[in-house]
């Protein structure tokens, strides 16, 4: 698609346009965003559960020949295995790792994640309409979940009554999140 109009630009102001779906200038309105936000939450949710449960079982599998007496857990020489206790911390962190920069790296090389390219939205930079790459993705996605939704989810909200679209996030990294479709 053409690269966006620039914020402040008077084709972009969402007055008398649909928040929920998108304006004329095609970014994506909040119930276009909260779809993706969602969806991505599911989808990558899922795919960070299976390494995470594959771990926490080799941990569990780590203390079988321990017993609980009192809340104190006591386990025989040479229990727990130390194999299976480092191998199940080492799977479930390196898994949730490895999912988070398959997203890191979607958003960064083509703007849309599983959850966005499902609702047809895409997230571009302002001054050029690319997509972001990799840094400005992970910039924006660390002041996303650290900031704009530990404030009440004020961050994320604020797209509502801001006339270029743009959550905190979008604003410190530069970045609008358009309709492809």
């Amino acid at each position: 698609p053409p690269p966006p109009p620039p914020p402040g630009d008077a084709s972009s102001a969402t007055s008398g346009a649909d928040v929920w779906g998108s304006d004329s200038s095609g970014r994506a309105g909040f119930g276009n965003r909260l779809g993706g936000y969602l969806l991505d939450g599911l989808l990558y949710g899922i795919a960070m559960a299976v390494p995470i449960i594959i771990g926490v079982v080799m941990i569990v599998a780590a203390f079988a020949d321990c017993v609980t007496v009192f809340d104190e857990v006591i386990c025989p020489d040479g229990a727990p295995s130390g194999g299976l206790l480092g191998g199940g911390i080492a799977v479930a962190v390196l898994g949730f790792l490895f999912v988070v920069v398959i997203y890191l790296r979607a958003l960064g090389r083509t703007g849309q994640t599983w959850g966005r390219r499902i609702v047809g939205n895409k997230v571009v930079r302002v001054d050029n309409g690319d997509v972001p790459g990799i840094g400005r993705a992970l910039g924006r996605e660390l002041f996303g979940w650290i900031i704009s939704a530990n404030i009440l989810y004020l961050g994320y909200l604020w797209m509502i009554w801001d006339k270029d679209r743009q959550t905190w996030h979008d604003k410190v990294a530069g970045t609008i999140v358009v309709r492809t479709r």
